[in-house]
């Protein structure tokens, strides 16, 4: 009998593993994208928990909504009036559509 309590805990511990590493969260605002073995799978997910193949397949989270990034000291040459243009800060502002992020060879692009 105490083998079997061995084993029912044995049993329990890899089953956690397996949920701990499978189950994964997209929040409000991203779009889920999935690889396997570094492959870009075209399957995406919309916000909430899903669960995933452990240690062969990862996702990443690719935000949709509203961006902004900004640079800061920026220094600009103007070759025909030889005037050297600083800005402070220059802000780009974008959206992404979910529908729009696809594959393009080995790489995810994401556009408007």
């Amino acid at each position: 009998m105490p083998n079997s309590g061995v084993a029912a805990l044995s049993v329990a511990f890899v089953l956690f593993l397996v949920v701990n590493f499978s189950l994964h969260k997209i929040d409000e605002g991203h779009v889920g994208v999935y690889y396997r073995g570094g492959a870009l799978l075209k399957q995406t997910s919309s916000p909430g928990f899903h669960m995933m193949i452990p240690f062969i397949t990862t996702f990443r989270s690719i935000q949709v909504t509203l961006q902004t990034d900004e640079v800061k000291n920026v220094a600009m040459w103007n070759v025909v009036g030889g005037v050297m243009i600083y800005f402070d800060r220059i802000e780009v502002v974008n959206i992404l559509s979910p529908d729009s992020c696809v594959r393009h060879g080995e790489e995810l692009h994401c556009g408007l």
